[in-house]
């Protein structure tokens, strides 16, 4: 019988998470970006598909953290960290699911959007993946998310001008819904990093 289990690298499983979360939003930019091509749906479905395994990221780390006696960080700490990760990734998948549902294509102003979160992603995965051994760079780059959370609320905030001025009244509340939670989705990530700096300070 083993009396002592081998120990777990939560800063691992953390990075897991952060490398599906970059993933989906990667699908996620290439779907806002095929419109007309013969993979466009394709990417909308791989969006759904990397949620899932998102999820079974999520659900180790905590069956792992529920059977660690001693972890690195505040457990909460990393609950909190990884419950952000989860609804960044959940956010991606509402938007395939909305603009299917509305049956609205993604536009030039989605693809702007998209493409900030795609950038926050891949910062949120280097300030994890730093956080361990290298904290200094792990702060930078969490500071980066939060620079790109204030250029994503000034592009969506552009994005509803222009659509305002349309006359297609149910076209403005469709697809003023799909940028609500995209901007949502830059907000969840600065909530983040902020989990993220307060690890960093304990640490």
């Amino acid at each position: 019988m083993k009396l002592f289990r081998k120990k777990v690298n939560f800063f691992d499983l953390l990075a897991k998470q952060c490398e599906i979360t970059k993933r989906g939003m990667e699908a996620l930019y290439k779907y806002c970006s095929s419109v007309g091509e013969e993979n466009h749906e394709a990417y909308g479905d791989e969006v759904i598909k990397i949620e899932d395994e998102g999820d079974m990221a999520r659900r180790i780390l905590i069956d792992e953290l529920n059977r660690t006696f001693i972890t690195p960080m505040e457990r909460n700490d990393i609950f909190d960290l990884s419950r952000q990760l989860d609804e960044i990734l959940d956010y991606a998948k509402t938007a395939v699911d909305e603009m299917r549902l509305f049956k609205i294509s993604p536009n030039s102003d989605m693809v702007r959007l998209v493409g900030i979160l795609y950038e926050i992603t891949e910062h949120i995965q280097k300030a994890v993946a730093s956080m361990e051994k290298h904290k200094a760079i792990a702060k930078d780059e969490a500071i980066k998310v939060k620079s790109l959370e204030n250029k994503m609320g000034a592009n969506y905030y552009k994005a509803l001008a222009k659509l305002f001025d349309s006359d297609d009244v149910s076209a403005i509340f469709k697809y003023r819904e799909v940028y609500r939670h995209l901007n949502t989705t830059a907000d969840e990530a600065d909530v983040a990093m902020d989990y993220l700096l307060d690890i960093l300070n304990s640490l």
